[in-house]
């Protein structure tokens, strides 16, 4: 017996309707959100210096131009964070995921240091500081888009 065959040898049939677009109501496609952004309705109502306090999360980590032991770039990161965290929720999130990403690039930058001297850490802290000039601009963009963006391939320490 064949698998796909129905247990009654009747072959079904099915009827369809003819379709009319005048039944249907039009589609208001103008109300639609823009790809990639949550609809207005659907969350808190964000608002303009929320959001510059968030990008400036992402971009106060330029401030040790790309050199991560200094520490620089940390500091205006963590002080924007605990002070507005609890006033603006995407403040919040930018914070600890700046943080996080800096977190994990100071990682990577004490396993390059001792590699230097194989000549091996040399590329990595190239491959870091662009890395993170090019995430951390691309993050702040996306942010004043309104989007929540994550830094790809980080273990996320702050929580």
């Amino acid at each position: 017996m064949d698998e796909h065959r129905p247990a009654s040898d009747e072959p079904r049939e099915v009827e369809a309707e003819p379709y009319d677009p005048a039944r249907e109501e039009p589609r208001a496609t103008r109300d639609m959100p823009p790809p990639g952004r949550a609809p207005a309705a659907a969350g808190p109502v964000r608002s303009s210096q929320g959001l510059a306090w968030a990008m400036a999360c992402h971009l106060g980590a330029l401030l040790d131009f790309s050199f991560q032991p200094l520490l620089v770039g940390f500091v205006p990161t963590l002080l924007i964070w605990l002070l507005k965290r609890n006033s603006d929720p995407e403040v919040d999130y930018h914070g600890k995921e700046s943080l996080n990403f800096q977190l994990n690039l100071l990682f990577w930058w004490m396993i390059a240091t001792p590699l230097a001297f194989c000549l091996i850490g040399i590329p990595m802290w190239i491959l870091l500081s662009v890395a993170k000039t090019v995430l951390a601009v691309i993050a702040a963009i996306r942010t004043a888009e309104g989007e929540r963006f994550r830094y790809p391939g980080i273990y996320r320490i702050v929580q």
